[in-house]
């Protein structure tokens, strides 16, 4: 459509014997291609202008905001035109808010807040659904036109075409405003909602790295698709978790072991294997508890499994040193018992070989005095037994008053003294210069104990180095020798009662028993082990804590 120009606005020309009605239809074509209510306003201003012949006017939009209406796009001379003075007219009031219709005036001075000069004025309303939402006002008239019966109706539709065409944009623009608003906000609420993800995420990172046990998943084929940190030190690195527990001693608790967490997937029930073996390279071998269950997703289908691996090495061994604990608890009450049952007939019995050594000394026959010789020194060795029965059952400690540890080390030495020197045997004595004074009798038996048994182990002579130092939390006492050591098979026997290495009627079996439940009553620890260069090394350990009491 070709389009002319009027007041810097593209105004349409009509074709050769179009009218207002054209002009009309044409503004009703236009407005549904604005989108901007500015321009909207500005296009039916000009139209207007152009179908009622006037020369100057303006679009007054009420302000939402404040409720009152405003000067909007303007053409012509409309230096004296005050909206809110012409809406309070009582003539435009009563035409254009209560009848809801134009009101056209021939001249514009009618009104006292009118523009001066104008000749002809028109007042159309814009009425939309809550009421009054703009006014049009046009007038100035170009020469030999006025306005007519017919142009009040075509004001009226003009009127009424752009309340609804404003209203319309206002609405979009308003629903554009919400949707925008709604999407910021929602676009706010992803965010959030990221950020709280990702805090999640670090969250249960955090604690599947921080828990003391380890967490594998695997999938439906036993691949591994996760582990946490704790399972890389307690679990064989491997893909595949059948693969990984395949190398375990799994097999030893419980042979079944394979169908069962196969029944995991299959089945979808719990499996369970405790105290299980594990060898890891370069650590030393732990007890683990396995608890496997299926892992089922939020639909309620089959994913794969999660696999609970426990270290339960420091209970297990717990659980065994109580076992022993209890077993010589037991022996000990029942070596008080057959202690104190064979005590008194024993004394009885020497104190009868001894008397009759002396009423029949070389008046009988000397077989006799060698017999009865004898049975006195195989009752002395019972003698010594029950005296390592009773220490055994009561570890009794005897104790004296505290005195410096390295005095303690060389008595017991010095007690020993003679018996090593005929055996061929050295004993030095290293104490550091920082030790507290202890309770001397349960170390002194202890160390004398070690140092005997080393004794008796170099036959042929050796070394013996008894050295103490202090640690940061404890006293730590070595006895070591330089004979032949100590089997591998007999080292983890050695602590247990009646095991001795010596020939027998040497010895009973319950010395290094006593020296181990004297140091552990004490809170403290006693170890065997050999040494690089050969020879034994016995370690023993008290706390600092209770090392004023043992």
């Amino acid at each position: 459509m070709a389009k002319g120009k009027h007041s810097g606005h593209s105004t349409p020309i009509p074709p050769p014997g179009a009218g207002p009605l054209w002009l009309l239809a044409d503004l009703a074509e236009e407005l549904g291609t604005l989108d901007d209510p500015v321009s909207l306003q500005q296009e039916v201003l000009e139209r207007a202008l152009t179908m009622f012949h006037c020369r100057s006017g303006a679009f007054c939009p009420m302000d939402a905001e404040t409720g009152r209406i405003r000067l909007g796009p303007m053409s012509g001379s409309v230096m004296n035109l005050r909206p809110e003075e012409i809406l309070a007219a009582e003539p435009v009031r009563l035409a254009v808010i209560d009848q809801r219709r134009p009101l056209v005036m021939a001249d514009a001075s009618v009104l006292s807040s009118g523009p001066a000069g104008w000749r002809g004025m028109a007042i159309i309303p814009l009425m939309g659904s809550e009421g009054l939402e703009a006014l049009l006002v046009i007038g100035d008239l170009a020469e030999g036109h006025q306005f007519g019966d017919s142009d009040t109706a075509l004001m009226a539709v003009l009127g009424r075409m752009a309340a609804s065409a404003l209203g319309m944009r206002l609405a979009i623009r308003e629903f554009r405003r919400e949707v925008g608003q709604r999407m910021t906000d929602m676009v706010a609420q992803l965010n959030r909602t990221a950020a709280e993800l990702e805090r999640v995420k670090t969250f249960a990172d955090d604690f599947f790295e921080s828990v003391p046990f380890g967490i594998i998943l695997f999938d439906r084929e036993f691949r591994v698709t996760f582990h946490n940190h704790a399972a890389d030190r307690l679990w064989p690195e491997d893909r595949s978790v059948l693969a990984a527990a395949r190398r375990t001693g799994i097999a030893q608790s419980d042979p079944d072991w394979e169908q069962g967490l196969k029944d995991v997937v299959n089945m979808q029930r719990a499996w369970l294997a405790e105290a299980a073996a594990v060898e890891l390279p370069n650590q030393d071998a732990v007890r683990v508890n396995l608890w496997c269950a299926p892992l089922v997703s939020e639909q309620r289908s089959l994913v794969g499994g999660v696999l609970i691996v426990e270290d339960v090495s420091q209970r297990v061994q717990m659980e065994r040193r109580l076992a022993v604990s209890e077993r010589l608890a037991g022996v000990g009450r029942l070596a008080a018992m057959v202690a104190h049952e064979i005590n008194n007939p024993l004394d009885g019995i020497i104190r009868l070989v001894n008397l009759s050594r002396r009423t029949g000394a070389g008046s009988c026959d000397p077989k006799v005095d060698e017999y009865l010789a004898e049975a006195h020194k195989g009752l002395m060795r019972l003698v010594t037994i029950v005296r390592d029965l009773l220490d055994f059952s009561r570890s009794a400690s005897g104790a004296v008053d505290p005195m410096p540890l390295c005095e303690t080390l060389t008595e017991a030495a010095r007690s020993l003294a003679q018996v090593a020197e005929r055996a061929g045997v050295r004993v030095s004595i290293d104490c550091a210069a920082d030790l507290p004074p202890l309770r001397s009798a349960t170390l002194y038996h202890v160390v004398l104990n070690l140092i005997k048994n080393a004794i008796e182990a170099m036959p042929g002579g050796g070394r013996i180095e008894v050295a103490a130092r202090r640690l940061s939390d404890a006293v730590v006492v070595s006895v070591a020798d330089s004979g032949p050591g100590i089997p591998p098979d007999v080292l983890e026997h050695l602590f247990e009662p009646f095991f001795s290495l010596k020939a027998t009627g040497k010895g009973t079996g319950l010395g290094l028993v006593i020296c181990k439940d004297l140091i552990e009553k004490q809170g403290g620890s006693i170890v065997a082990q050999n040494r690089p260069q050969g020879g034994a090394v016995f370690t023993v350990r008290i706390p600092v804590a209770r090392a004023g009491r043992a």
